[in-house]
């Protein structure tokens, strides 16, 4: 998945296939760096717990290995 694509699925409950054949459900954020974005990956529960109170929830993950995604909040296809 390309950045431009990415976007729709920013900080958005999702299924995502990645290439692995894998699919997980949770969270992906881009966080901005000095010189390029990086992406982040948590489940739900991770991401939105307001009593974690360290940055560094989530696990670093290359949105290129993603290969598709669909919104859980919409009933829509599989993406990608």
């Amino acid at each position: 998945m390309t950045q431009f694509e990415f976007r729709v699925y920013n900080d958005q409950p999702c299924r995502f296939r990645l290439k692995s054949g894998k699919e997980v459900y949770g969270v992906i954020w881009e966080k901005a760096q000095p010189g390029k974005a990086s992406y982040y990956f948590a489940s739900l529960s991770e991401r939105y717990n307001h009593n974690l109170r360290n940055n560094s929830i989530g696990i670093m993950i290359d949105i290129e290995d993603v290969i598709g995604a669909e919104l859980l909040s919409n009933s829509g296809t599989l993406v990608g």
